[in-house]
């Protein structure tokens, strides 16, 4: 190795150690600084860039300490993907969330011997928050992880993997790239971040700022409307969308909402605020208004346009990307949409997508298939969305009960959530049971009962797997339209219920023409 390449070597590693960059958002940046580091197997740990608030950072050494957590169980690593570290530091007063990745990254240089060409470099890439905040963060903890995956994934390790032929040091590729691509994308999060923390929905909600509020003066169509809108709402799992042109009005909507979310899933909503321009100090012009956030449970939008309220803010490929249907209120029409009715469909699908995609290499993980279009023909409209009567009672009897009574109403609210939630826990002991039992009969039966069903299948496509009709009676479930709400809900207790419940019997039989192959 020649002097001069030696020398540049270890300069460019020493002004690489101290290269920072500035991020902004309105009322502050979510992070105390987020950091990447790299495992240098001469040096251990080492930072490679950090991104803060303030241009001048007096907690050098407690980012080097902090990345010395992250990496230092990490040599020799060989497993794929990311892995998720979570640290709390009381001692330091930071907590850190850690996404620790490899990359086989052929250097080109001459210092490396063409045996050590294939090695991968293990980077971390870290965020750090102060101790005060942990309760606040853990509530957006999932949110704010596949988020940073999604960025990694997209902006770096798919950059990176593009450069690995080319001749150059890592540390010049890990600077073009983060130059090229990576801190626009990364200031976009933080501002994201920073508008949910700002403008999360408050906990607990002032019922009078709600549509609870006033229930006894609403007129027959709103109310019409508003028991579409909570139908759809606890059928999609609490995923929705509200337009408007009117912000008090989407906000009002959205708390009326927030009434039916746990406290961790009101902290994952984001209101209606005013669009807000941030200009970084490399002169990009970030606007974080109008863009749909996958992931967040309710979201409230301005209408693009008054006139047709068909066109939407955002594209079908961005609500496939949130990991249930969503539901699309739009409080100029008076009109609500769910895109994907179908939940089983929604779910399999999806996940045959991400299965494919990851097969295939294409693309990362989380970019599903892409539309140009974002009209509204592509959903389904109000009219076949199934009643619900449970609540269509709930708000007969909201409308009886005193406004002017603090804790009335909610308390009324949480009793009817619990109910639910106990109508889910009994749907899935139910559906394990029944499971189990068809599971033994087709073990002791064995290939009769398999052509038997498949027959049936044949005749009868649109019938579920276990008999919905006989469910129903036995868990006391009067319509198709509660018994969505409660398979959502027993979604979350026992993935793939829906699967189980709401699933064609012709994909089980599919199954069972497998198993006799076997």
């Amino acid at each position: 190795v020649r002097l001069d390449e030696m020398s540049r070597f270890f300069r460019t590693e020493l002004e690489l150690h101290h290269r920072k960059h500035q991020i902004q958002a309105p009322g502050g940046i979510y992070f105390s600084s987020v950091v990447l580091s790299v495992w240098d197997n001469i040096h251990g740990p080492k930072i490679l860039h950090i991104w803060t608030a303030d241009r001048v950072l007096d907690e050098d050494k407690k980012l080097v300490t902090i990345a010395n957590f992250t990496l230092n169980d990490e040599a020799g690593r060989d497993q794929e993907g990311i892995e998720t570290k979570f640290y709390s530091l009381p001692k330091h007063s930071v907590i850190v969330t850690a996404f620790v990745f490899s990359l086989e990254t052929s250097r080109g240089d001459r210092m490396r011997s063409d045996r050590m060409k294939g090695e991968k470099d293990i980077f971390s890439f870290f965020l750090v928050l102060p101790y005060s905040e942990i309760s606040e963060y853990l509530a957006r903890y999932t949110f704010c992880q596949e988020k940073v995956e999604k960025l990694l994934d997209d902006h770096f390790m798919l950059y990176m993997k593009k450069m690995s032929s080319e001749r150059a040091l890592l540390i010049d590729k890990v600077d073009k790239v983060i130059t090229d691509h990576f801190s626009n994308q990364l200031q976009k999060l933080v501002i994201l971040m920073a508008s949910i923390r700002d403008h999360s929905v408050p906990y607990p909600i002032d019922i009078k700022q709600t549509f609870f509020g006033n229930m006894s003066d609403i007129a027959k169509q709103s109310f019409d409307f508003l028991k579409k809108a909570i139908t759809s709402h606890l059928q999609t799992g609490g995923y929705t969308v509200v337009l408007g042109q009117d912000s008090e009005s989407v906000n009002r909507m959205i708390l009326t909402l927030g009434l039916f979310l746990t406290s961790k899933e009101q902290k994952t909503s984001r209101l209606l605020y005013p669009p807000v321009a941030v200009e970084t100090q490399e002169g990009i012009n970030v606007d974080n208004f109008c863009h749909y956030e996958p992931g967040l449970y309710l979201q409230g939008y301005i209408s693009m346009d008054t006139n047709n309220s068909s066109l939407l803010p955002f594209t079908k490929s961005e609500l496939e990307d949130n990991c249930m249907p969503s539901t699309i209120i739009n409080m100029d029409k008076l009109e609500v949409w769910v895109f994907n009715i179908n939940l089983a469909n929604y779910i399999r699908e999806r996940s045959e997508r991400i299965r494919k995609f990851e097969e295939e290499k294409k693309v990362t993980r989380r970019r599903l298939l892409s539309y140009k279009d974002s009209d509204m023909s592509q959903y389904d409209e109000s009219a076949k969305l199934l009643d619900s009567s449970l609540v269509h009672v709930f708000l007969q009897e909201v409308q009886l009960l005193p406004v002017n009574t603090p804790g009335v109403i909610e308390s009324y609210t949480t009793q009817f959530i619990r109910l639910l939630n106990l109508k889910a826990f009994a749907l899935v002991k139910y559906v394990e049971a029944e499971l189990k039992l068809m599971d033994n009969q087709l073990y002791l039966a064995g290939e009769q009962i398999a052509s038997a069903l498949t027959l049936s299948a044949a005749s009868s496509s649109s019938t579920s797997r276990l008999n919905t009709s006989l469910l129903m009676q036995n868990l006391s479930i009067e319509s198709d339209g509660d018994l969505r709400v409660i398979v959502i809900k027993a979604e979350r207790i026992r993935p793939k219920t829906c699967l189980d419940v709401l699933e064609p019997l012709e994909a089980a039989a599919q199954v069972l023409q497998q198993f006799e192959t076997l």
